[in-house]
């Protein structure tokens, strides 16, 4: 199984570089492109954290043969299902033939009596969509900002001759309540 998202936002789409360089206190252009490679980490992490995605686009989940199936994002539609049939020639699904559940998180897609699909082949079947939303929420935008701000500090991997942990009521704790899981 594969997920594909076609379009990813860059970071001073969700949090310009003035509004972070006021968060970090740089008066100056001198990291500038630095900063914005970190507000596009953090805008990035907050998305696969969360299973959220904060820019309209679409997608596509690859499977090797017809089943339900949940979608690991948030989703606004499921636009089609196409297939490579028996004769591996491809084909679309008719609507009739599945049910996608959009308003639970995450996504659902289960089908109804599927055709069957050439035998001796990976990804036999691609579900199409569109995902994202146009604003993320404010506590959503302080994680992103806060974490920034980690990337910024802490720019090494490891940090020789310190203690570190994790700071209480931090970046997790902010994003859980908005994290898409899978409770099957």
């Amino acid at each position: 199984m594969k997920f594909t998202i076609t379009a990813q936002p860059t970071g001073t789409d969700i949090i310009s570089l003035a509004d972070m360089k006021e968060f970090l206190r740089v008066e100056t252009t001198d990291e500038d492109i630095t900063i914005t490679a970190l507000i596009d980490s953090a805008v990035q992490y907050v998305q696969n954290f969360t299973g959220l995605h904060f820019k309209l686009t679409t997608f596509a989940m690859n499977l090797d043969y017809f089943h339900y199936v949940e979608i690991p994002s948030k989703i606004i539609s499921v636009t089609g299902v196409t297939y490579f049939d028996s004769a591996n020639q491809v084909q679309t699904l008719d609507t009739a033939k599945y049910f996608s559940d959009t308003s639970h998180e995450p996504a659902r897609v289960s089908f109804i009596t599927p055709p069957s699909t050439f035998d001796d082949r990976y990804n036999a079947v691609t579900i199409s969509g569109t995902l994202g939303e146009n604003t993320p929420a404010p506590p959503l935008v302080h994680a992103m900002k806060m974490l920034c701000a980690h990337y910024y500090e802490n720019r090494r991997a490891v940090v020789v001759g310190a203690m570190s942990s994790k700071i209480p009521l931090g970046i997790e704790n902010i994003l859980n309540p908005y994290r898409i899981i899978s409770l099957k």
